[in-house]
């Protein structure tokens, strides 16, 4: 690699910061909240903005619509490995409207800080995206390979006809490394994912007036049992790999500062959440029937037939009760000792002044179907303050921190001498 041309690239990126921002903004006007998860619109500014470079190929991808999904591609002096920029154009709905102190989608600057629906989650990222492919589009000399943009429409109701959909049946959307610039923060590079199971409890019981209840059977008592017994989930063992378990800790005090203190507990076992529950049509009548669903997470060192099986064991006795699995997602984690991880957090120290730690995520995002992939991923992106709340926002420190790592890890990426694609599956 030429590090001339490395500090030139270096220079541009920076004297691009403003051009980042006001682009975040132009992407938080076009609404794009899931539901309906219709991102025509924004897909087309996206369009539009990438096609002001000759050298970027775009074009899009539909599983359903209207959730557009776009794939661009911009390709190097020469063959060589593929870097995939991965990111969803839907966001949260605006949801309580009267809560907002600015306009959802105004794209506002005050004190700093950009507002806006998807202002970090993640049109912020996009935008990072976006900029790294037109800013790598003029330097095509100094690398090899692609970089190849997978922006897709739908993230936030699970993925199925955007992300998974690419890797499926778009041969481009598969690469040898990705970073996300979904939200996170600046200080932490995320190399992983618990795992998730969500299920529903069904009880049924005999319905009878509210008097006598020698005559009936509650619905509702019944499903209380039976969640009792499932939050002894959070008492399962959990062997996490060594080396996570190691991760996790030196994170911690770092990460808590962003994530909140207790993270790093919650990231090594076992969490239950009981999200909704549901049953009953008077107060003086014996319900017959009641629902609750759950959020189950758990680390590295357990799977979904582990976690199921124990949720068999504890409740597969109790009579009345149906158990089922709505969705599932087994851990995953990319080794922190991959070039994708090591260039990332290299950048991240440049542009921080310190090192970011280097841990798993609570939540999951669309990296995982890349880990499943077999691709090394990494997600960086910025503080979700007010995620899916009034008067979301990012601050522009952080969106230009994120701009910073991306753009700088494509470019180390895809310049690096002697760089050799890695076998796809």
């Amino acid at each position: 690699m030429d590090s001339a041309h490395r500090q030139r690239f270096e220079t541009e990126v920076r004297a691009r910061f403003g051009s980042v921002a006001e682009l975040c903004a132009e992407l938080i006007r076009v609404p794009s909240e899931n539901p309906p998860g219709d991102t025509r619109a924004l897909a087309t500014l996206i369009e539009a903005r990438l096609a002001t470079s000759p050298a970027i190929v775009v074009r899009r991808a539909v599983a359903k619509e209207p959730a557009v999904n776009l794939i661009a591609k911009l390709s190097g002096k020469r063959p060589g490995r593929r870097l995939i920029m991965n990111g969803h154009l839907d966001t949260f709905p605006v949801g309580n409207l009267p809560g907002w102190t600015v306009d959802p989608f105004g794209g506002i600057v005050r004190g700093g800080r950009l507002y806006g629906r998807g202002a970090a989650d993640m049109k912020a990222g996009l935008a990072a995206a976006v900029s790294t492919a037109l800013l790598m589009a003029e330097h095509r000399d100094a690398f090899a390979g692609e970089l190849v943009l997978t922006l897709v429409g739908d993230e936030e109701t699970g993925g199925e006809f955007g992300t998974r959909y690419l890797l499926a049946n778009e041969p481009d959307a598969i690469g040898d490394a990705m970073i996300s610039g979904d939200a996170g923060s600046p200080d932490v590079l995320r190399f992983g994912e618990k795992g998730q199971l969500w299920i529903e409890l069904e009880a049924r019981g005999e319905s009878h007036h509210g008097a006598h209840v020698h005559l009936g059977d509650n619905a509702i008592e019944t499903l209380m049992g039976a969640l009792e017994r499932l939050t002894g989930l959070r008492d399962l063992s959990c062997p996490i790999p060594d080396a996570i378990r190691q991760a996790i800790l030196a994170a911690g005090p770092r990460s808590e500062l962003v994530s909140g203190i207790g993270e790093t507990d919650a990231l090594q076992r076992v969490t239950v959440n009981i999200g909704t529950i549901e049953g009953g049509i008077s107060v003086n009548l014996i319900p017959d029937r009641a629902i609750a669903r759950a959020d189950i997470r758990f680390p590295p060192g357990l799977a979904v037939a582990d976690v199921s099986g124990e949720i068999r064991r504890l409740i597969g006795g109790l009579r009345n009760i149906r158990a089922a699995v709505l969705s599932s997602s087994e851990p995953n984690w990319t080794d922190p000792a991959q070039e994708i991880v090591v260039r990332t957090a290299s950048n991240a120290a440049d542009i921080l002044g310190r090192a970011p730690a280097r841990n798993m995520r609570l939540g999951f995002s669309d990296s995982r179907f890349y880990r499943y992939k077999s691709v090394p991923s990494v997600v960086y992106g910025p503080v979700p303050h007010n995620m899916g709340g009034p008067d979301e926002h990012v601050t522009l420190d952080d969106l230009r921190a994120v701009f910073y790592v991306h753009a700088m890890t494509a470019f180390d990426f895809l310049s690096h001498l002697g760089q050799t694609p890695l076998p796809r599956p």
